[in-house]
């Protein structure tokens, strides 16, 4: 049987007028085995980065993604299962603050499967200098996160006890 690693796949799109970058998947599996994945510290260490949120996994939360073993600070902002995950992140080795930028997952049912969507604002609000390269990055960067994500899902490797596969 072939797996679907995702049944439609866009790259991320960068606005730079709008200090934005969006990409939607609709990744070939139930909007909760998605979630599981998203939202799940253990899951998203195995498909994304490391994380740390010490006080645990709730909006209102600080903690840490770690990039080549550095940390950069995270605030959950939202946590609404199995619909919508919104995250606030520093620079690496940095810290939150006006500069920071936005992230927004959005979660919804789309042919027995599920539509996710990224969407990362904020980036008006850094220094010209360092927004361009922000954006490149990050917008080659959800692009290989989100593949992983999905690669991840559809390949049956959740990790958290009970949704094994």
């Amino acid at each position: 049987m072939t797996e679907h690693i995702a049944t439609s796949n866009t790259a991320a799109v960068a606005d730079t007028d709008a200090g934005t970058i969006t990409r939607t998947i609709t990744i070939d599996a139930p909007r909760e085995k998605v979630w599981e994945a998203l939202a799940t510290p253990e899951n998203i260490e195995a498909w994304w980065d490391p994380v740390q949120f010490p006080d645990g996994w709730r909006a209102g939360s600080l903690g840490s993604f770690f990039w080549e073993g550095k940390p950069y600070p995270v605030r959950l902002d939202v946590v609404r299962p199995p619909e919508e995950l919104a995250f606030t992140w520093g620079d690496l080795e940095g810290e939150i603050d006006a500069t920071s930028t936005t992230v927004q997952f959005t979660l919804a049912e789309h042919d027995g499967g599920t539509r996710l969507r990224v969407h990362e604002s904020g980036f008006l609000n850094k220094p010209a200098a360092q927004r361009r390269a922000a954006m490149e990055e990050n917008t080659s960067g959800w692009n290989a996160v989100l593949d992983s994500l999905a690669e991840f899902v559809t390949t049956n490797s959740l990790l958290r006890e009970g949704t094994q596969r």
